[in-house]
């Protein structure tokens, strides 16, 4: 039943209540009113009769009211809720816009970071659109391209250490082979140690270092960075740490080791961009 229906129910029981206390009051008084209601009518007359008509009207009158003070309170009640409602949309409006601005925040703290510790040729931030990792590959989709000025073998960073590269560019996204991926192939080197190699990916999110002369003893916990070299890549970017020595073949001139990558790639949301070399 709607909140008019209600009112109006309210309305009718009040009337029939109303005349209901009139005829009480008419029997209760009967028996002493007889004798002096033929006087009083004979005495005055028209003051009888207005009293008479007077009284439901009063009654009718305060059950107007009353009534009217019911809808209006009905109808605040309603402007309430709607003025709550309203409040409550621009609240999470302003959440949101609280939330857009932090994003932009961390972006701006990362490309500084970035811009800090690896490289000054920092250029901006994309977000990630997309994983692909199989056996095959290991690549992420950016949502910048060419009309944001993305181009091919652009090193692509976290403030954690190295992502990988930018091999595929359309006009409004780009596709970028991580250094997890099989295929890829960065030149490095373990900091503060002579020496350089190559970082392959695997399949189990680590990275085997292959084809590394060594000149210096390569122990667990030792920091790997880029190496430009003939690279793709700026000096100094980190790579990741030392988790295992592999057993050196006694006629090999090379040692290899397994790196753990520093940055979380399957996890992250966004990425710098650096310029290529």
């Amino acid at each position: 039943m709607s909140e008019l229906a209600k009112a109006c129910l309210t309305f009718l029981v009040l009337c029939a209540l109303s005349f209901a206390l009139i005829q009480v009051g008419q029997i209760s008084d009967s028996s002493s009113a007889t004798d002096s209601a033929t006087g009083g009518i004979l005495e005055n007359p028209l003051l009888f009769l207005s009293n008479t008509i007077a009284l439901p009207h009063n009654i009718f009158v305060a059950s107007s009211a009353n009534f009217r003070q019911y809808s209006s309170s009905i109808l605040t009640k309603r402007n309430q809720q709607e003025v709550i409602a309203a409040l409550e949309k621009e609240v999470a409006d302003l959440k949101n816009e609280q939330r857009q601005l932090e994003l932009e925040l961390d972006s701006y703290r990362q490309v500084l970071g970035v811009r800090v510790f690896q490289s000054p040729a920092v250029i901006g931030t994309a977000d990630i659109i997309g994983v692909s990792s199989s056996a095959l590959q290991d690549t992420l989709t950016l949502n910048q391209g060419k009309a944001e000025g993305v181009v091919a073998f652009m090193p692509i960073t976290v403030p954690e250490g190295l992502v990988g590269i930018v091999t595929t560019v359309q006009e409004h996204k780009s596709i970028v082979r991580t250094i997890l991926d099989p295929n890829s192939r960065v030149g490095v080197t373990v900091q503060g140690k002579a020496g350089q190699g190559i970082a392959v990916g695997q399949l189990d999110g680590s990275l085997r270092i292959i084809d590394y002369f060594q000149e210096d003893t390569i122990k667990v916990g030792d920091i790997v960075e880029t190496q430009s070299r003939k690279g793709l890549f700026p000096r100094g970017l980190l790579v990741g740490t030392v988790v295992q020595v592999l057993e050196k073949d006694p006629n090999s001139l090379t040692v290899e080791f397994i790196v753990k990558p520093s940055a979380d790639i399957q996890n992250i949301l966004a990425v710098s961009l650096i310029k290529p070399l």
